[in-house]
């Protein structure tokens, strides 16, 4: 069980360093990316090292699972290219 705690809180700690960089440089970004809300992205934005330390350490996972639902039909080329990064459209 001490491997599972281990690789959670591992987990955790890129989760929230993750969040927490893209909530600072893009906040509307983060909010899509990591299914929050603006209240959770000025709070994470906002964390200290030790702050993120500490709550990746709490036993639970903190991120979210996306719902396991079948990809929506209908999507055309326009709203796909976009959701695509900036950087990956000049790379084209």
């Amino acid at each position: 069980m001490n491997l599972v705690n281990d690789d959670l809180k591992a987990i955790n700690f890129q989760f929230l360093m993750l969040a927490r960089e893209c909530a600072r440089h893009n906040p509307m970004e983060a909010i899509w990316r990591f299914n929050l809300n603006d209240i959770e992205i000025e709070k994470i934005a906002s964390m200290t090292l030790e702050e993120i330390k500490s709550l990746s350490e709490c036993g639970r996972a903190v991120f979210r699972m996306p719902s396991v639902m079948p990809a929506p039909h209908g999507i055309t080329s326009s709203i796909a290219a976009a959701l695509l990064p900036i950087a990956l459209l000049a790379q084209a």
